[in-house]
């Protein structure tokens, strides 16, 4: 299913790097933490999303 919406993204025009997915149990405080700030720091590098500027 996840690679799906990653097809879909790319075909929508939406770089699939801005999504992912993680499986992490709720007693991995510290590894979501660490996830988050990765994931945050890629879209922040990738930039603004096109779709927004269409709208």
């Amino acid at each position: 299913m996840f690679a799906m919406t990653r097809e879909l993204a790319a075909i929508l025009g939406i770089d699939p790097s801005r999504l992912r997915l993680e499986w992490i149990s709720s007693a991995e405080g510290t590894r979501f933490a660490q996830v988050a700030t990765e994931f945050t720091e890629r879209v922040k590098a990738i930039g603004p999303s096109p779709i927004r500027k269409a709208a």
